[in-house]
């Protein structure tokens, strides 16, 4: 679920709030800063569970465990 909820807050953090709603000046400058701490957040999220994953299944499968997890929404688990 943390995998799922990082990859979505990273993706969130692409869309441009600031020009969509129209904003300049100093609000733009907030909207960016929010737009830059939701990706980070997001990476921070799903940086921790692909590192469960490594620490799982080692390197050669960790791609695979966390698409597994992404897919299913648990937590990651070990790939046969």
């Amino acid at each position: 679920m943390r995998l799922r909820l990082g990859v979505t807050m990273w993706l969130l953090s692409w869309v441009p709030y600031g020009l969509i709603l129209g904003l300049d000046g100093w609000m733009l400058t907030l909207a960016w800063g929010f737009e830059i701490l939701l990706g980070v957040l997001g990476l921070a999220l799903a940086g921790s569970e692909f590192a469960a994953a490594i620490k799982a299944v080692g390197w050669r499968k960790a791609p695979a465990a966390a698409w597994a997890a992404l897919i299913h929404g648990r937590r990651v688990q070990p790939v046969e």
